[in-house]
């Protein structure tokens, strides 16, 4: 509800401040949960990704295991060919780009707080409305993507996910006739 009041940027800076302290909340209570319970089950992952990024190198057997494996290594490129092979890259990058480009303008619509009815009929007419179950998989096919980039074993994760999601841009009814509006061809028979 305070997202509703004063102008895009004041909504969202509030936007981007509730996100950080979510954030923030979220890591001291781990790190306040794993005192507690005296953990360091994971304190490797965290060592191996310092590591791997170059925040510092590390003495720890684990980490140092995880760096020469190379499942652990960046993504081939040759990976992108073989996807390609297969048709389902072309696919999953049309329906990725068609999805981004209507999440950012359905949540640029609801920040900028404009209840016009004309407006927002002009807007229905160029994009489709992003469902939460959408938005929720778009989400997730990016993040596994960002893993999979950065870690090749998790290029499984991310390829299952990829033919979920290129099956629902193909099978949508909404994501079609947003492409058939692009291309003025739109009749409800086409989709």
């Amino acid at each position: 509800k305070n997202l509703k009041k004063g102008g895009l940027l004041h909504r969202l800076g509030k936007l981007i401040l509730h996100a950080l302290l979510v954030l923030c909340l979220t890591l001291l209570i781990n790190k306040f949960i794993k005192r507690i319970l005296n953990l360091e089950s994971d304190e490797h992952i965290f060592k191996f990704l310092k590591a791997k990024f170059g925040f510092g190198a590390t003495r720890d057997f684990d980490a140092n295991l995880y760096l020469c494996e190379e499942a652990f290594g960046l993504l081939p490129l040759n990976t992108f060919s073989r996807l390609s092979d297969t048709l389902l890259f072309y696919v999953y990058i049309f329906v990725l780009f068609f999805m981004t480009v209507a999440a950012v303008i359905v949540a640029f619509r609801n920040l900028s707080g404009s209840n016009q009815v004309q407006f927002m009929a002009k807007m229905e007419e160029c994009t489709i409305t992003l469902k939460p179950d959408a938005a929720y998989n778009l989400i997730h096919t990016v993040l596994f993507g960002c893993l999979a980039l950065s870690t090749m074993r998790m290029k499984y994760l991310w390829t299952s996910h990829m033919c979920v999601f290129a099956s629902f841009g193909l099978c949508s009814t909404e994501v079609w006739k947003l492409t058939l509006r692009c291309i003025h061809l739109y009749t409800s028979q086409r989709v």
